[in-house]
């Protein structure tokens, strides 16, 4: 009796579980889907961005020719007489990163409804993290081209501290008519490496669960002035930049940090040098990722 009592449980267990890991399964796919769409779909359409208290519309203009990608973003304001004024913007939505297995570690992935935005069914998808270290990310995403819709950030108290959502959206327009917008930017597709290897004398002695260093590189300065060390981390959904400068160039020489919706700046210094830490993650995860940064002297 008690055997088949524990095989009829295991047994509903197995059946419970087995929702999850589909509806896991199906939230990865998707979010591969989107990161790929982004660079391969040829694309234009107006979104609405909101970062904080401020509020910005932009044109985007995406096409592929071959494997080049040729990208324009202008981002629409107004002057003093509410006249609207194009000025280039660097947004972009290949910001997204590459999904990586290990973000399973620290993010539990789950796929909703679905809702209409700009004229396009998508399906919602949402990243919510495991510990305090991340913030919570939703998108919707088109099933059948993987463009990405909408996306929010939410923190912790439940306030959305970022989000985007297209007004309209043309996929694979026809011949010609993407031409009218403004192409004035050239970009190749770049992928994230899984891992890349430190050679330099900086290093990270630990960092918080799920962030690994995919990158470290030597950004040129100013004429006169000393390159810059950059050392990008990411948990396999957001990345952190950590940029580290010569303890003779102009800075801050104590610990500070900004905030603009959900990109937060923390600032201190290591071994002598001044560190710089940009991602969109909370003020303290910069600050834990700065005191396992390491100077080999």
């Amino acid at each position: 009796m008690n055997v088949k009592h524990s095989l009829l449980v295991s047994l509903m267990l197995g059946l419970l579980a087995l929702p999850t890991v589909s509806m896991a399964n199906e939230a990865g796919d998707l979010l591969a889907k989107m990161r790929s769409a982004v660079h391969t779909l040829s694309y234009q359409g107006t979104l609405v961005y909101a970062r904080g208290n401020e509020l910005s519309t932009y044109q985007i203009h995406h096409i592929l020719e071959g494997s080049a990608e040729k990208n324009s973003v202008i981002r629409l304001t107004q002057n003093a007489q509410g006249a609207n004024l194009p000025a280039q913007e660097s947004f972009s939505l290949a910001k997204f990163e590459q999904v990586q297995p290990r973000m399973e570690q620290v993010y539990a992935l789950d796929v909703g409804g679905d809702e209409a935005v700009a004229g396009h069914t998508c399906r919602i998808v949402v990243a919510r993290p495991r510990d305090r270290m991340r913030y919570l990310q939703r998108y919707c995403i088109d099933p059948n081209s993987g463009m990405l819709l909408k996306y929010a950030l939410v923190d912790r108290s439940h306030k959305t501290v970022e989000q985007l959502m297209f007004t309209a959206l043309t996929i694979n327009p026809a011949d010609g008519a993407v031409t009218a917008g403004p192409v004035s930017a050239v970009v190749q597709a770049e992928l994230l490496p899984v891992a890349a290897q430190n050679t330099t004398a900086w290093s990270f002695s630990e960092l918080p669960a799920g962030f690994q260093q995919t990158r470290s590189l030597e950004q040129a300065g100013s004429p006169g002035q000393v390159p810059v060390r950059q050392m990008i981390l990411s948990d396999g959904m957001t990345s952190v930049s950590v940029f580290i400068a010569n303890p003779d160039s102009p800075g801050v020489s104590e610990a500070l940090s900004l905030s603009a919706g959900a990109m937060n700046i923390f600032t201190t210094e290591v071994a002598g040098h001044k560190v710089t830490l940009v991602g969109e993650v909370p003020v303290a995860t910069l600050e834990s990722i700065s005191k396992g940064l390491r100077h080999a002297r």
